[in-house]
């Protein structure tokens, strides 16, 4: 079973890239990470509209090949990010104790820009446009 998600939230540790052996003997790059996502609501009780901090909720992601390793280069801890992926459920057994794990793997992630936590975005230049090349 999977279910589509849309999680939003902070980094919580610094990214870890790994290569992995398929059975085939070819070579993937799998990025990963996890988030905090923390519930906020509403409290009105000072008189005044501000939002306190609830439960947060830890998830564990995973980003397969296409561009784990520029991403690895770019992705810090406590970057607010959502990201958007399919949940998938396992358990392991320790000490005779199932534990039951939830992970994402990630399709999509997105800086969330609107956020005091973000000082400045840096680009490189853009790539030169072979037609900006041509004679006509």
């Amino acid at each position: 079973m999977s279910i589509d998600l849309k999680i939003r939230g902070n980094l919580g540790q610094n990214i870890t890239l790994k290569k992995i052996q398929r059975s085939g003997g070819e070579e993937v790059t799998v990025l990963n990470f996890s988030i905090a996502s923390t519930e906020y609501r509403p409290d009105n009780s000072s008189g005044e509209r501000r939002y306190v901090a609830g439960h947060t909720e830890w998830v564990e992601c995973e980003y397969w090949e296409r561009r784990a390793e520029h991403l690895a280069s770019i992705l810090v801890k406590g970057l607010p990010v959502t990201i958007t992926g399919r949940e998938s459920i396992g358990s392991y057994e320790k000490d005779g104790v199932v534990h039951r794990t939830r992970k994402i793997r990630v399709e999509d992630i997105y800086l969330n820009l609107d956020s005091t936590r973000i000082e400045s975005v840096t680009l490189r230049p853009p790539r030169p446009n072979e037609a900006d090349d041509a004679p006509f």
